[in-house]
């Protein structure tokens, strides 16, 4: 994969992963700034109040027991476990990613071997491929 498709399935990983999280309002700020057939734009500020009076429904709708600003810990109960096998797989994509890009290392945490949190499925392995 390279790092440019890795970027984009690291984008949808962590969308999904943060909805399964309960934090629905990532879905507002995903389409805040596009619109049909794909064209970046900033939506106007009533249609951004549109979006989140549903994300807000949604979210109560799906997650009753959430407070509207609350979402699930990664790593705690009850957040689902797909979310926790989801975290796993994006910190070891970007683990991969930052070394092939950067060789040497750095200072940030993508530099650190991932947390591994669902010990039921190894860690993924990551190759990655210049473009």
């Amino acid at each position: 994969m390279t790092v440019e498709q890795a970027r984009l399935q690291m984008y949808a990983m962590d969308l999904y992963m943060r909805i399964l999280m309960g934090q629905f309002e990532e879905i507002e700020h995903m389409f805040t700034f596009f619109g049909e057939e794909g064209e970046r734009f900033e939506r106007k500020p009533e249609d951004r109040e549109k979006m989140r009076i549903h994300t807000k429904w949604l979210k109560k709708f799906i997650y009753p027991q959430l407070a509207e600003n609350a979402s699930w810990g990664i790593t705690g109960q009850p957040c689902p476990k797909e979310a926790t096998i989801i975290y796993d797989m994006y910190k070891t994509m970007d683990h991969a990613i930052s070394w092939h890009q950067n060789p040497k290392g750095g200072w940030t945490k993508n530099y650190d071997k991932p947390m591994h949190w669902y010990k039921e499925l190894p860690l993924p392995e990551v190759k990655v491929f210049d473009e």
